[in-house]
């Protein structure tokens, strides 16, 4: 125990460890054994956060509407179609290592003493009396299904073919119907040279790369007139179906796990000025009072972790230990395929065969109301997600992790248990979901490992549009893990992520994300020439929550130049000149990054709208016309001449013109007061701290003999009490306190 430590809590059982809190509140589990460790783990996490973790398991298992109402019935009703039944989840359960298994289950009993003892001493969280009812003991089933929905939001990929079948059928009716593949290339397009990676071509490990066949355009053609008939009107539920929409919207409201992202950096040795690796993990997972996740350390002869935890869920998922800080990031990687079967009656063809669905019926419970039965079907490919009646068609997602999420749950122990590079990396490249794996050892390794199960997709398929659910479109195996991208002590000295695309060969599947402009460009200007101190990785965190990560400042030489001597009205004249002081910093207040802003939203909708319509909404047209495609229209190097008979110029002017007049119209005649509100983190009863692109959890830890770790968590560890809003004055003023040490 070190001076850091206040016993606001301890307690002890014969032989069963101590629980202790620091002076935020932070768990320190000492125990002799896993077991006795993962029991306290329950006990911690359940006196700080069970009314969440309640919400968390209702939310997973599709049980919501019980007792919060109709409100609750669009989130369980995705649940319950696509979702795992308790007899699978406690599969995936009993296929756990035995000691994995036995944690599991001790960390069930610690949270059910809690819940015990709170019952008896009626001081359950007030949300149980105000939606009137008792909490049911938590069980690994509770464990599973919170961990699983995890694993799925932030390890899944792809499962865009719904969107973009839908999208491709919109165009058709646009003034570019006669060139929607050109326009589909533009938008989705397979890989771009241009954009970074997260290794490069020399640091690449990958001896054999797999054969990851880009489709022709004769494959697109073939495909897409192969798709059974339908609509976009039919298409959309079906696509909010497949990215969970529901879930993630109940998952917001009761601050639980709904956005992805996350960013790292990790330095080696020779890049370092104190000689030893250092370590940045940002998991972007939202924010919310309480925080979606948690942070405890664990200690016990042989693991011995401090790091993020997600309530409900046993381990420790980033952090460090003796001799390993870990990070990880959301690898996008397409490891989702959505297949389409013809309908023969109440079967399904596949080949020459009629098969029969696989049906369960279950109970959608709903407070105040009849219960409702939700039918899920399954076909050999995965959950039915809609059935075509125009096209006479099912269509199924398929998981190449599927049945499979929780094995890198187990994983994490080996990850944890490792002292050396080359053992994280044969437990990580086991993991089954897509993440960005980066590691730093107290002997002076870093690495990177892609981790995931890709498949292998059949010739001829093109993976943007739903795949025929034939013998002949079947997955061909998975790519081995030898020839998933990894790397290991880079010869630039360091690593740094932000969703990138791993290595320069890896295309973007089914979703375009990964192009010549995106965030990770900003990470990379954060970090600074030369040797680098913890402090550059921190600057670095506070740098790029001010800076524009959606366009990196592409556009605004291009404004400048299609401005200059430009005729403008005095108001346009006074915008112009307050634009060309933008300086590439999204300050809280500021004129140039708010003028900035619009005129790049403003110049999305005058290059494409025209052409392709705002694809159904204004949401989806700003989320699939993505700065890259704005660049190359603008550069005339797209497919499709989105300019038509303008120069670039002015289209550029357009969109700034356009912008003026919107902020005369919305904001006055004073150019000086259309100022830039930073988007920043909501704390009730309280001013919102500013700057909310950063880490959900932020760890900075350098890997000494004995690693020594700083981090925040706001608004702080606990949903109650005096932890529970501590840490929001570090939040605002970009401070860390002591990480829970791992020191004996």
């Amino acid at each position: 125990m070190t001076g850091l430590l206040v016993a606001c809590l301890v307690f002890a059982q014969p032989q069963g460890g101590t629980l202790s809190r620091d002076v935020y509140g932070v768990p320190r589990i000492e125990a002799p054994d896993l077991s006795s460790a993962f029991r306290l783990a329950g006990r911690a996490v359940a006196e700080d956060r069970l009314w969440q973790m309640e919400m968390s398991r209702r939310i997973s298992r599709g049980r919501l509407a019980e007792v919060q109402g109709p409100s609750g019935v669009a989130s369980d009703r995705e649940a319950l179609l696509t979702g795992y039944t308790a007899d699978e989840l406690d599969a995936q359960v009993q296929a756990l290592p035995a000691e994995v298994r036995d944690a599991w289950g001790a960390y069930a009993d610690g949270v059910n003493e809690v819940i015990r003892a709170r019952q008896t001493a009626k001081a359950l969280p007030e949300g149980y009396a105000r939606m009137g009812f008792e909490p049911e003991p938590w069980s690994t089933t509770d464990s599973a299904a919170i961990a699983v929905q995890m694993a799925q939001r932030f390890g899944g990929g792809g499962a865009g073919e719904l969107r973009n079948y839908a999208l491709a059928l919109y165009l058709k009716t646009q003034p570019c119907k006669d060139k929607v593949f050109d326009v589909l290339d533009d938008f989705a397009w397979w890989n771009d040279p241009a954009s970074i990676p997260t290794v490069s071509a020399e640091d690449d490990l990958v001896k054999t790369r797999p054969t990851i066949r880009k489709p022709s355009r004769g494959d697109t053609e073939r495909q897409f007139a192969s798709l059974p008939p339908s609509n976009v009107i039919e298409l959309m539920p079906a696509v909010r179906l497949a990215e969970a929409e529901s879930i993630r919207t109940a998952a917001r409201a009761h601050n639980v796990l709904a956005k992805t992202g996350s960013y790292a950096i990790v330095v080696s040795p020779s890049r370092s000025k104190t000689g030893y690796p250092i370590l940045l993990s940002g998991p972007q997972m939202g924010f919310g009072a309480p925080s979606p996740v948690h942070e405890m350390a664990i200690l016990t002869p042989n693991y011995r972790v401090s790091g993020l935890n997600v309530p409900g869920v046993p381990g420790i998922i980033v952090g460090h230990t003796p001799h390993v800080g870990i990070a990880l990031t959301s690898g996008v990687a397409d490891v989702q395929d959505i297949f389409h079967s013809p309908l023969d009656g109440d079967r399904y063809r596949y080949g020459g065969e009629k098969l029969p669905f696989e049906t369960v019926s279950r109970t959608l419970k709903v407070k105040g109301e009849a219960d409702q039965t939700i039918v899920r079907r399954r076909t050999r490919f995965g959950p039915v997600l809609f059935e075509s009646r125009q096209g006479k068609a099912v269509y199924s997602l398929r998981s190449a992790f599927a049945g499979r999420e929780l094995e890198g749950f187990g994983l994490v122990f080996d990850i944890y248990r490792a002292k050396t590079a080359a053992e994280v990396d044969a437990a990580a490249g086991k993991i089954p979901v897509t993440f960005n794996l980066f590691y730093a050892t107290t002997s002076g390794d870093i690495g990177y490992r892609y981790c995931g199960r890709v498949p292998i997709r059949a010739d001829g398929i093109d993976p943007r549009f739903p795949t025929p659910g034939t013998p002949a479109g079947e997955w061909k195996g998975f790519i081995p893990a030898d020839q998933m991208p990894h790397a290991l002590n880079p010869k630039q000295g360091f690593f740094a992520n932000w969703n990138n695309k791993p290595t320069g060969w890896w295309p973007n599947g089914d979703t375009p994300l990964w192009g010549r402009i995106f965030r990770n460009a900003t990470l990379l200007e954060a970090i600074p020439e030369g040797k680098l101190a913890i402090d550059d990785l921190e600057r670095a965190a506070w740098s790029i929550a001010r800076r524009d990560d959606e366009t990196d400042e592409q556009f605004f030489p291009m404004f400048q130049r299609a401005l200059k001597g430009a005729t403008l009205d005095p108001i346009g004249t006074d915008a112009g000149a307050i634009l060309g002081a933008f300086d590439g910093w999204m300050v809280d207040g500021s004129a140039p990054a708010s003028i900035y802003k619009e005129c790049v939203r403003r110049l999305r909708r005058e290059l494409f709208i025209p052409v392709t319509g705002n694809f159904v909404s204004d949401a989806i047209f700003d989320t699939v016309a993505q700065p890259t495609i704005m660049w190359y229209a603008l550069e005339g190097r797209s497919k499709f001449k989105y300019l038509g008979t303008r120069t670039a110029d002015e289209v550029l002017r357009a969109a700034f013109s356009k912008a003026v007049a919107g902020f005369r119209e919305t904001r006055g005649a004073d150019p000086g007061l259309w100022r830039f509100q930073a988007g920043g983190i909501l704390v009730p009863d309280q001013p919102r701290i500013p700057y909310g692109n950063r880490g959900t959890f932020i760890q900075l830890v350098e890997m000494r003999p004995r690693p020594i770790g700083r981090s925040v968590n706001p608004p702080g560890v606990a949903e109650s009490g005096p932890h529970a809003f501590d840490q929001v004055p570090l939040a605002r003023a970009w401070l860390y306190k002591p990480m829970q040490g791992v020191e004996p």
